[in-house]
């Protein structure tokens, strides 16, 4: 920590007219730089030992004064101080810490063995004395030492690796997760459409929609109802409830609970709506080093090692090992294939290396990791609410295997699912079999089953991906539940049932990416699936080529077929008998086969952050013919909030043109946007809002649209001020503002850019970290300081300056600035007039006393400049 940032953190930061003035800084770059006889870049001093000196000869400062405070490492006064603890450049939390004098002006911080042992410092490296809340770590831990950086309130905690619990990469400590504050909030997009016909069909139409998504956070528990108006001139008003629910995170178990209507995972059975309970694990909380799928590396180094990982010739992981055996368990998930390459890098200078396989399906756990679901509720969708009952549970055995099962039952009906994923260097296979029993309205009782087989791989000397190839069987007696449901009540009504699963006999897909370096990608996708009594095998075909030349322009081909089988057309439930592939009419099938080539590139320099950009495509099929389509599009404004688009297309067999543009607008409180139209016989226009208020103990605040986890920020007096990253987020008159997304169970900062704020005030901090529960709405609090800037010259009684660098104390004995070049000091006070001490020693002739008064004066202006004479009381 360099003296420019010492003094930067000791003084405050302005905005005078219109510019950002760090007055101690000043004082750092014309006065302090060119006296030092010795100073060391803050880099150099991360690494010096705590007893290290920096020396600056006061004998070279004009008038007196003395900056021998700054001649060590830890510059600080001794006393209580929020700080972010980081522990081998890992953060720990926010804590408030007593910071304590060793003697001879080394300061340090005040370690309690909890403290350390929740950091994850092993409990048995801890030297505990007498008084265990306050250890001094260079003492406590052995090899360990402290690095105090006072501009960023930021402790770095060295401590060797073996004394440390080894956690992933990622880790959040339960205790630093916030449930969030009690909060209600509404989200909205509300929209208004027109459209003219004129010619033979003239008329006009108007609809409007209004989509509400509301909730109410109490701690865990979180309330959420999803819900829509509809209206037009023919049909009136419609409002449609989709979903209500209650969620609560469920820590001890890494699960989430939800109340009301949900959906099943889908994941072995097929996805069922509901209305009920369920209980599941969310992969959410693990740490996302941990997450999805990634073998664990072992082996064994010789000496202190390095090891370093790579997938695909890129490095993905490096870390040093001590001699013995060592294990790599929190590899980011990556990619679905890619072997691990793993080389050992000895300090005498010898390299091992070795490969681990790596293919995976989406189904594959990391060995020790688990995945469970239990449901329990009535239909909601399918079927006259139906109950049924819902369990899944998936477990990594090893680093090749995974295994699965489920179980599903309801009323006449029950399905077993069992299988496994095996990884090895011939790629991931994936198998489970479900066997189900239903009874059916016509046909009695049935059983079956269902097998399905999946496959993935990279063939790394062609970089070829086989991303999933999938093949599911049925016999003829196997049903799933949402199709037993869907005959059920079908056959009530006297309906025909038809789904794309009911009467399937099999189905099978594949991908596959080829990459040619620089000369693009080629991808293919295909699916096929055939069914039984009638109904012809349906099939989808995709074949595509993408690249992107001259550095800038991108260029897609891709040619696509789907052709639907014909099926018969049955009449009721009850009348299909054999002869009816004879005698009932058929619906017949179609194909279709659709051709398009796209261009795009920018209109300028992508070095330009609003550079415009122009596509154009041009598609054909048989029915519909040959369509051309040309668009522009860009933003402007320095933070991109205008974005603009305008769209010209040609259908060449109708002999249509349409023009069309929009136009969209995002403010800090809300999205606009608008869109019009033109075509042969018709014109239509729209126009949207989009955006989130949210209710709160401090009012209300308004902001955009909000996702499920989201933050309050509190900075009272700081308006103006915009949130980072907050989607154009501002802080409001009465102090509030909301961040739109946060991300759950991971570290989150939320920082305020000061520019544009209220010039009587400014932030004490700036930036905060928040690790939230999903769901959870945080409400975090900026410390403001308000009131008029003073530039404040002390004129002492014996005509000396006041000594550079004396600190200046309120009334509540409270320092509030620092003593720079000229005996002038920065303030910041909301009283008009007062009493000020500046101190700089110990003894009381090392002091002095001064008056201000600002009754009479301007206060208007950003920056009030006073001189004042300094009495020695």
């Amino acid at each position: 920590m360099s003296l420019d940032r010492v003094l930067s953190a000791q003084s405050n930061l302005s905005l005078v007219g219109g510019r950002w003035v760090n007055f101690a800084s000043l004082c750092w770059l014309f006065i302090i730089a060119p006296l030092a006889s010795s100073v060391l870049a803050s880099e150099e001093m991360q690494t010096q030992p705590v007893g290290e000196v920096y020396i600056f000869d006061d004998n070279m400062i004009f008038g007196g004064g003395s900056l021998s405070r700054f001649n060590r490492l830890n510059a600080i006064e001794p006393g209580q101080y929020k700080v972010d603890l980081f522990i081998n450049s890992r953060f720990v939390e926010r804590v408030d810490l007593q910071f304590v004098d060793q003697g001879q002006g080394d300061v340090q911080p005040c370690l309690s063995s909890m403290l350390l042992e929740q950091a994850g410092v092993l409990k048995d490296a801890i030297k505990s004395p007498d008084d265990e809340s306050c250890l001094i770590l260079a003492s406590a831990v052995e090899g360990a030492r402290t690095a105090f950086d006072f501009s960023l309130l930021r402790l770095d905690l060295s401590v060797p690796q073996s004394l440390m619990l080894q956690r992933p990469r990622g880790y959040v400590a339960p205790e630093n997760l916030e449930g969030g504050d009690t909060i209600g909030f509404v989200n909205y997009s509300a929209s208004q459409y027109h459209v003219t016909r004129t010619g033979a069909y003239s008329s006009n139409s108007d609809s409007s929609y209004l989509a509400l998504n509301t909730g109410l956070n109490m701690g865990l528990w979180r309330l959420r109802q999803q819900g829509n108006l509809r209206y037009d001139s023919n049909n009136g008003a419609d409002w449609n409830t989709t979903r209500s629910y209650v969620q609560r995170a469920l820590p001890s178990i890494e699960g989430e609970m939800t109340l009301g209507q949900g959906f099943t995972s889908g994941r072995f059975f097929s996805g069922l709506s509901y209305t009920g309970v369920e209980i599941a694990s969310d992969d959410r909380m693990l740490p996302e080093s941990v997450r999805g799928y990634a073998p664990t590396v072992r082996g064994i180094a010789k000496t202190n090692a390095q090891v370093i990982v790579r997938q695909n010739g890129k490095d993905i992981y490096q870390a040093t090992v001590a001699p013995g055996p060592f294990e790599i368990k929190d590899l980011y998930s990556t990619s679905y294939n890619g072997d691990l390459e793993v080389s050992v890098s000895e300090a005498d200078g010898t390299v091992s290396t070795f490969t681990v396989p790596f293919s995976a399906i989406p189904e594959s756990l990391r060995a020790g990791n688990s995945r469970y679901s239990v449901a329990l509720g009535k239909s909601r969708d399918i079927g006259s609410s139906d109950p049924f009952t819902e369990a899944t549970y998936q477990r990594g055995l090893t680093n090749s295997v995974t295994a699965n099962s489920g179980l599903r039952l309801a009323d006449n009906y029950q399905a077993l699912v069992v299988g496994g994923v095996y990884s090895s260097r011939l790629g991931a296979f994936g198998f489970d079999t479900t066997y189900s029993r239903a009874d059916m309205p016509s046909e009695g009782q049935l059983d079956g089953w269902m097998a399905r087989l999946s496959y993935s791989r990279t063939f790394q000397p062609t970089n070829t991906t086989l991303s999933i190839a999938g093949y599911r069987y049925s016999t003829e007696g196997y049903r799933d539940l949402g199709d037993v449901l869907g005959v059920r009540e079908a056959t009530r009504n006297g309906e025909i049932w038809q789904s794309s699963s009911y009467l399937q006999r099999s189905r099978a897909e594949v991908t596959i990416n080829q990459s040619l370096q620089s000369y693009g990608t080629l991808f293919f996708s295909g699916s096929t699936q055939d069914y039984r009594k009638g109904r012809e095998r349906d099939s989808q075909l995709q074949v595509g080529y993408a690249n992107t030349i001259f550095s800038n322009v991108n260029i897609n081909l891709s040619v696509a077929r789907q052709t639907t089988g014909s099926y018969l057309n049955l009449g009721t439930a009850n009348s299909y008998t054999d002869q009816d592939h004879f005698n009932k009419p058929r619906n017949n099938g179609s194909s279709e086969t659709v051709t398009l080539l796209s261009v795009s590139f920018p209109l300028g320099s992508t070095a330009k952050s609003n550079v415009p950009y122009v596509s154009s495509s041009v598609s054909h099929s048989a029915s519909s013919g040959s369509v051309y389509q040309t668009s522009l599009s860009g933003t402007q404004g320095e933070d991109q909030s205008l974005s603009y688009g305008a769209d010209f297309s040609r259908d060449a067999d109708q002999k249509q043109n349409i023009w069309s543009g929009n136009l969209q607008k995002r403010l800090h409180n809300a999205s606009l946007s608008s869109s019009a139209s033109k075509g042969q016989d018709y014109w239509q226009a729209s126009g949207s809002a989009r955006g989130a208020v949210a209710v709160h103990s401090g009012g209300i605040t308004f902001g955009p649209y909000l996702s499920d986890t989201f933050a309050l920020v509190e900075a009272k007096g700081a308006s103006g001020a915009t949130v980072m990253n907050g989607m154009g987020a501002k802080i409001d008159g009465n102090g509030y503002a909301l961040v739109p997304s946060l991300t759950p169970y991971r570290y989150n900062t939320i920082a305020l850019n000061p520019e544009g704020m209220n010039e009587k005030a400014e932030l004490d901090d700036g930036q905060k970290r928040v690790a939230p529960f999903a769901g959870a709405t945080v409400k975090v609090d900026f410390k403001t300081r308000a009131g008029n800037a003073i530039l404040l010259k002390a004129l002492r009684t014996n005509g000396q300056a006041v000594p550079m660098g004396a600190d200046v104390l309120d009334e509540n004995a409270s320092v509030i600035g620092m003593v720079g070049q000229g005996s002038q000091a920065y303030l910041r006070t909301e009283k008009l007039k007062g009493t000020l001490t500046v101190r700089w020693g110990d003894a009381k002739a090392d002091s002095c006393n001064m008056n201000f008064n600002l009754v009479e004066l301007d206060v208007s202006q950003a920056l009030i400049k006073l001189d004042a004479a300094c009495v020695t009381p």
